[in-house]
């Protein structure tokens, strides 16, 4: 059980703490579902739980059958100098810690044998599980299988869900959360985790006001950590409160305590009120090696970690932006994990105005990706392109994919092996199309006869007129309305959102991921939303490759002048990586331009007087 005394000492605790015993279940109680069990496993015990009928068999499953689980309960224990000791007991721990029922075999697995429907308040549902086993030598907790039937579209509260579990694989991916309020530690000290969380991506967020503690010891300590939550929608997480006890706390409060040799965490389109500190978002202790932030979070002097894990300093480590990654530039910038912070701190003119990854600089810097291109005989992209990591100096060997309709013949502009250096290297794998099978059926379905009105409306499914190919992570602007889509099959059942026409400086942005093609063989741009203050920013989804609905984010030729549009004005600086503010420029200044630089996969524009800035066309246009 999860406790804590007050006032008295952990001897005390002991004394006093411990499972309620249940009373002996009817032993005619029915079993609604099948059991899922080995063919020589015999049932030792059976009850129901909720509704839930459950048997525990001779092979270590705990078989839970259709029904609705029950809350978990929480005792508040008052002893005589008026101190307090607080337990909670999870309904299957419950079950488990009946030595009547387990005979101290070690239980190995949780089997949801359902549908099951999770409780409304579902806090601590699998709470201590971890120390099922304890009794009969085993430290692992049994294991749940089958959470893809636990149904939770109706509950609100998942606080310490899944708190001191012991699993070592969770996958969560078919978890309806949008009615829930509190994710306050929902996966707490799940120290036994072998690989990272499944179905995060999946979650709906947007009615969480507390997600303190929610990532907090977990990893095993071997694996390398990856929590990618830039889908999360933090827009509503203000002031929280400790589940078990009511304690005031903020409402990102120690939300990352990661174990692992390397750990990424990747916050990118976040949008935090600007009110609710983000002091303690991770931990002291965490070996972090790599962050995605946004330019809405505002951080403070304690938001990242103090001590790497080991106690280690990390404010004397050096990072730098991932773009700067293979950069010789004598002017370019790097940063401790303080100096991030105060980059991020609010009301920071310097701070970035995009997304932006910073990378904990390695002894040995990895190699540069090789991108791999996919393209027909005539020069025509017919996949996304692929990147390909590895360490500097190692080889490297390009294995052509077998690819639909297609069969390989050749590479060019590169070769299928080599060795990764610090410079980019690319292969064009070219493949020609299979023979198309003659038919005496019925005619194949023409592109132009589809009945859904979005297929003629703004995202036509038929391309009379070659397609402009953006390389992968440029930046798109919509200039007159265009959806957004879920597939490459623009319908208005697969269309998430329409983007109306906007003023320039309000126009939707997007980077481009990649490619797809609709079931007629259109291409479609694989995008996320990147547009400052969008609701939907960090939205992904196909959008149309006519040129007649979007520009270049940025200018691609240079322009003699520029006038500045941004109402808060733009920045000038000394270097083209934009560091080092040199001067700020207000809305409607006139400003001559010298050259467009190249940065990375963005352009910057020169001014006369050598400094740089921004070529984003929501900022600055051509004069």
């Amino acid at each position: 059980m999860k406790h804590r005394i007050v006032g008295v000492t952990l001897a005390a605790a002991l004394v006093l703490g411990g499972a309620t015993i249940m009373g002996d279940l009817p032993a005619g109680t029915s079993w609604s579902s099948p059991v899922v069990a080995h063919a020589a496993a015999t049932v030792m015990s059976q009850g129901t739980v909720g509704t839930c009928p459950w048997q525990l068999t001779s092979d270590g499953v705990l078989h839970v059958g259709e029904g609705t689980l029950p809350p978990a309960t929480e005792t508040i224990q008052t002893y005589p100098d008026g101190s307090h000791g607080y337990f909670w007991s999870s309904p299957l721990k419950d079950i488990l810690e009946t030595p009547d029922y387990t005979n101290n075999m070690v239980v190995k697995t949780i089997s949801f044998d359902g549908p099951i429907k999770a409780p409304e308040n579902a806090s601590h549902l699998f709470y201590g599980l971890n120390n099922v086993n304890s009794q009969a030598g085993s430290s692992l907790g049994p294991q749940i299988v089958h959470l893809d039937r636990l149904d939770v579209s109706q509950t609100t509260n998942m606080a310490e869900m899944f708190s001191s579990s012991g699993q070592q694989t969770l996958d969560v991916s078919n978890f309806n959360t949008s009615k829930v309020t509190t994710m306050q530690g929902m996966f707490e000290g799940n120290n036994n985790l072998t690989s990272n969380i499944v179905g995060l991506d999946k979650f709906n967020t947007s009615n969480v006001t507390d997600m303190g503690k929610m990532f907090y010891e977990i990893g095993d300590g071997f694996y390398n950590v990856i929590l990618d939550l830039s889908h999360f929608d933090v827009s509503r997480v203000t002031e929280g409160k400790d589940e078990t006890f009511g304690d005031p706390q903020a409402g990102f409060y120690k939300m990352f305590y990661l174990k692992g040799p390397k750990t990424t965490v990747n916050l990118s389109g976040w949008q935090p009120q600007s009110q609710v500190p983000l002091d303690n978002l991770i931990t002291d202790d965490t070996t972090l090696a790599q962050l995605t932030l946004s330019p809405d979070m505002n951080l403070t002097a304690n938001s990242l970690p103090q001590l790497n894990y080991g106690g280690a300093s990390a404010l004397t480590q050096k990072w730098e932006n991932s773009r700067d990654l293979y950069s010789n530039a004598p002017d370019k910038v790097t940063y401790t994990l303080d100096g991030i912070s105060k980059l991020y701190s609010q009301g920071n003119t310097d701070k970035p105005t995009t997304d932006e990854t910073y990378v904990w600089v390695p002894a040995v810097t990895p190699g540069n990706p090789v991108v791999v291109h996919y393209v027909d005989e005539n020069g025509k992209t017919i996949q996304a392109d692929q990147s390909v990591p590895g360490d500097l100096g190692k080889a490297f060997t390009i294995t052509p994919q077998a690819l639909t309709g297609y069969h390989y013949v050749k590479a060019e502009k590169g070769s299928l092996t080599g060795t990764y250096t610090s410079d980019p290297q690319e292969v064009t794998l070219v493949y020609k199309a299979d023979p198309t099978p003659s038919t005496t059926g019925p005619a194949a379905e023409s592109t132009s006869s589809s009945s859904s009105s979005d297929a003629t409306e703004s995202q036509p499914d038929q391309v009379t007129k070659p397609f402009p190919v953006a390389k992968q992570d440029r930046t798109l602007t919509a200039v007159k309305k265009m959806g957004l889509y879920q597939t490459p099959n623009f319908t208005k059942k697969s269309r998430v959102f329409y983007y109306n026409k906007q003023t320039r400086t309000k126009r939707p942005q997007f980077v481009i991921t990649g490619m797809a093609k609709s079931v007629n063989g259109t291409p479609r741009y694989l995008v996320k939303d990147v547009t400052q203050g969008s609701k939907r920013r960090g939205k992904t989804g196909y959008v149309t490759i006519d040129r007649s609905f979007w520009v270049h984010s940025y200018y691609q030729q240079k322009p003699k002048a520029i006038r500045v549009i941004a109402k808060e004005g733009v920045n000038a600086y000394h270097s083209v990586t934009l560091g080092g503010k040199s001067i700020h420029y207000q809305k409607g200044k006139v400003l001559r331009v010298k050259q467009l630089k190249r940065y990375h996969l963005t352009t910057r524009l020169q001014l006369s007087n050598g400094r740089y800035v921004t070529a984003n066309k929501t900022f600055v246009i051509q004069k």
